[in-house]
């Protein structure tokens, strides 16, 4: 993410960022998915339930643990579950999110007087470019989680949704609860999606400004951006990990025959029910798959991005 030294001046260059923000999530999604999908059942298993409980069933208690129990479950394309809405998501997210953000670097928004100044520009263009693609992508988020939690047997946790397929998911959302029921969640998907982007791009920028003092980093963009995405991802995690929590819950839950939530009615009580019921504990579960996803997406997705950013520049 390079600022220039004067505005874009056709709108053409700005919806190709807006392009290469959607294609770079896209490719970044095909690697991190499995541990979305261990993430998401991790998160989910001993929902409300204290500790003692929970240990009488766990067959995601480790990576290693649920890598075994959903090849046994549902085989190797288990790993992959919800491939597509997570891409579709990821897509349609990232090019709002990145592009905006893109454009804000463009014009210089993100860059103050001070070091300090650029910190505070650019966490909150990272929190509201992220809200606005949370807004866009948010039906295809809950699809994401509800057909990546969908299991069978000891093996279930979670409402099970039972969904086919992320048309059909679609389609039978809004003919049984209308537009209203594809963003049902919403407040918990703006909430995580804005702790995140906000301290994944503001430390992305800030790290890779750190980094391109050095000559080794200024040799390559593509070096640069992998070693700024490393900090980036984990910052990432640490703050947004308890938000992806309550995302994931609020997004999962059953509902009534008004669309109303079966075991939560906003963030808030969403949060205060897990932490009674689970302790601190609870709001960082799936953290290690978490890190796992985001780590690497954030390398891989910011990565691509700089990269597609490079090869526009010397060709289009």
């Amino acid at each position: 993410m390079r600022s220039i030294d004067h505005p874009p001046e056709q709108s053409s260059s700005i919806g190709m960022d807006f392009l290469l923000g959607g294609c770079a999530a896209t490719c970044a999604g095909l690697f991190s998915n499995p541990f979305d999908v261990i993430k998401t059942r991790q998160q989910l298993q001993g929902e409300l339930m204290n500790a003692a409980s929970e240990t009488q069933r766990n067959p995601y208690r480790s990576i290693t643990k649920s890598i075994q129990s959903i090849l046994k479950a549902e085989g190797i394309s288990g790993l992959q579950k919800g491939l597509v809405s997570a891409l579709a998501f990821q897509f349609m997210m990232n090019s709002v999110r990145l592009g905006i953000y893109q454009t804000a670097e463009n014009y210089e928004w993100t860059r103050g007087d001070t070091k300090f100044g650029t910190l505070v520009y650019s966490i909150f263009w990272g929190g509201f470019s992220g809200v606005i693609g949370a807004t866009v992508a948010c039906p295809l988020y809950m699809i994401k989680t509800q057909i990546q939690a969908t299991s069978h047997g000891k093996y279930a946790v979670g409402f099970q949704h039972n969904h086919t397929g992320t048309m059909e998911a679609l389609a039978g959302i809004y003919k049984t609860y209308g537009i209203k029921g594809l963003w049902r969640g919403y407040p918990g998907i703006v909430t995580r999606t804005a702790v995140g982007s906000s301290a994944q791009l503001a430390t992305f920028s800030n790290f890779k400004d750190f980094f391109v003092q050095f000559e080794i980093f200024q040799q390559s963009v593509a070096f640069t951006a992998f070693a700024a995405s490393m900090f980036s991802g984990f910052f990432c995690c640490v703050f947004m990990s308890p938000f992806d929590v309550i995302a994931t819950r609020l997004f999962n839950q059953g509902v009534d025959a008004n669309g109303r939530g079966l075991l939560y009615r906003s963030v808030w009580d969403c949060f205060s029910k897990t932490l009674r019921a689970e302790g601190l504990h609870g709001l960082y579960k799936g953290f290690v798959p978490n890190y796992w996803r985001i780590a690497p997406h954030t390398i891989l997705n910011l990565t691509f991005w700089d990269q597609f950013k490079s090869w526009k520049d010397l060709y289009y």
